[in-house]
């Protein structure tokens, strides 16, 4: 309707009607539809009521007397919106309780997380210091091989392209070009060679982090352990070369000396420190394996020296239990929540919005302590977290067997972290690295027994029957346990050698046989098959 149009409705209405109408509609306050309807809706009564009137006195005293039987302005505007509402449509109706209770909902839940938008956290704890302090444990720092393993990868000269890409397993497959540039460049690397030899000649082995107060440990730290780890495992790769190179040439000594070194040098990163690191330490003591068994399965070897090197080697495995530890990961979780709650300087503190992950196991969970303010403390999700490294911890010495048997492996570790989001999703991971830290125990025990029965059979001029033989004669302490079968690693005796191996990660005995990986290739901790040591495959 237009303005000309709205003034034409009161034309033929006396003026003091014009008026009223045009104020009950203002006092309605409602859509601008429904208030032209009523403006009309209201002229039509006034016109049927003031037809019969013959002057226009009589109008005025009767529109008068009809305006003053309408009673209060305001009330019969609210009257006239409740009626137009209550004739609205069921749709319509509907529609409006959906986008009302939608509102309250929403506003709700703003006045719920305005709890996590408001405050600051105080941050109180260096964790770069306290995680310094915790792997050095008070020793004294001339006895740290960490400076002598940095300087090896400073100095370490790169491995040639065409090395790091060809399949040659042994010195011998090279052609005389190939031969020519790996003995320059392992001539190159005699340094880093040597100051491996050096770190590994330390007691102790414990890294050293640097990092700033002022910012997320995971952002200060990390680019200062990530960028040598990488560079570790090039000097490893440079130490295996040498191993092989020595062997080939005749210097059997000095090639399992290394051995002995390079395994060292990876179980030194062991048990301590960030997870990445250990877990670089336990692919470097895998290549230190790997290089020992190619060796014992290419040169003839003496009794003595084989004796030798299984003494260091047993010597070694001794320095530590575990080749996981998680205690260095809580500093991660810890800086974490000083940097996401509120400290109300008794060890208590509201979550803030970054916090939030850490005070819910799911996003349903989180919903429920939004809407009723119930959010856990920051006390509550520190003991949450030292609870979880402590079952995780327990959960790391249980054998892959004990887990599989017990039909829980995943689920248990989904189960330890299901009131901490943030951790509950580090199961898969977390069952992944107790996977990878039993196979290089597996690792050990193999390279021991392979050694033992080498030994034996340079000695008594043919392998044993059974393993039980090697412990009557005093050549071994217990049976090599495999922690996928919960029974003694596999041990058969044939014409002129001998097969040993483990039952693998699919805890089926499959005769020892290997099968392939997902990359086409055959590996020893494949999906399907045994993990088999001896013979030593040949693409291994």
């Amino acid at each position: 309707m237009t303005g000309k149009e709205k003034n034409e409705v009161f034309d033929s209405l006396p003026t003091c009607v014009a008026e009223f109408i045009k104020l009950v509609i203002k006092k309605m306050r409602y859509r601008k539809k429904v208030r032209l309807d009523v403006q009309a809706e209201l002229a039509a009564h006034f016109e049927d009521e003031l037809r019969s009137c013959k002057t226009d006195e009589q109008r005025e005293q009767k529109a008068q007397q009809l305006i003053a039987d309408f009673g209060d302005v305001k009330l019969l505007a609210v009257l006239l919106r409740r009626a137009k509402k209550r004739c609205r449509p069921l749709w319509r109706k509907a529609l409006v309780r959906s986008f009302q209770v939608l509102g309250i909902t929403v506003l709700y839940l703003l006045i719920c997380s305005s709890r996590l938008l408001i405050g600051t956290p105080t941050i109180s704890i260096d964790y770069v210091d306290w995680l310094n302090e915790l792997v050095q444990a008070g020793r004294d720092e001339s006895e740290n091989a960490k400076p002598y393993y940095e300087k090896a990868v400073e100095v370490c000269v790169r491995m040639p392209d065409w090395l790091s890409k060809c399949r040659a397993k042994w010195p011998a497959d090279f052609n005389n070009a190939e031969m020519k540039t790996f003995l320059e460049w392992i001539s190159n690397n005699k340094e880093t060679v040597e100051l491996v030899r050096q770190g590994a000649a330390k007691s102790y082995y414990w890294p050293i982090y640097r990092g700033d107060k002022t910012g997320w440990i995971q952002e200060t730290m990390m680019q200062n352990v990530m960028k040598p780890l990488g560079n570790y495992r090039k000097a490893a790769y440079t130490m295996k070369w040498k191993i092989l190179n020595d062997a080939y040439n005749g210097d059997i000594n000095s090639a399992l000396d290394d051995c002995v070194v390079l395994q060292r040098f990876g179980s030194d990163l062991q048990g301590k420190g960030l997870l990445i690191e250990q877990m670089v330490g336990i692919a470097i003591e895998a290549i230190g394996c790997q290089t020992t068994l190619r060796i014992l399965g290419k040169v003839d070897i003496p009794a003595d020296v084989l004796r030798s090197v299984r003494e260091k080697l047993e010597k070694n495995y001794g320095r530590q239990q575990a080749a996981i530890n998680l205690e260095a990961e809580k500093a991660f979780w810890y800086d974490y929540v000083q940097r996401t709650f509120t400290d109300d300087g008794q060890g208590g503190g509201r979550p803030l919005i970054r916090g939030a992950p850490f005070a819910a196991g799911d996003w349903k969970d989180g919903l429920w302590k939004l809407v009723t303010f119930n959010y856990p403390d920051r006390r509550e999700v520190t003991g949450g977290i030292k609870e979880y490294f402590r079952q995780a911890g327990k959960l790391l010495e249980k054998t892959p067997w004990q887990l599989h048997n017990k039909g829980f492996a995943a689920k248990r570790w989904d189960e330890i972290g299901k009131d901490i989001f943030m951790l509950r999703i580090l199961g898969p991971a977390r069952g992944k690295v107790s996977e990878i830290s039993w196979r290089i125990k597996t690792d050990r025990a193999a390279m021991l027994t392979v050694l033992t029965l080498k030994q034996w059979q340079k000695e008594k001029e043919g392998y044993p029957d059974s393993l039980e033989t090697l412990i009557g004669a005093g050549y071994l302490k217990e049976l090599p346990m495999d922690p996928y079968s919960n029974k003694p690693l596999v041990y058969r005796k044939t014409d002129d050698n001998f097969i040993l191996y483990s039952v693998g990660l699919n805890f089926v005995d499959d005769g020892g046989e290997l099968r392939k990986g997902r990359s086409g290739k055959i590996r020893r901790w494949a999906d399907e098959g045994d993990a088999v040591f001896w013979p030593v495959p040949k693409n291994d």
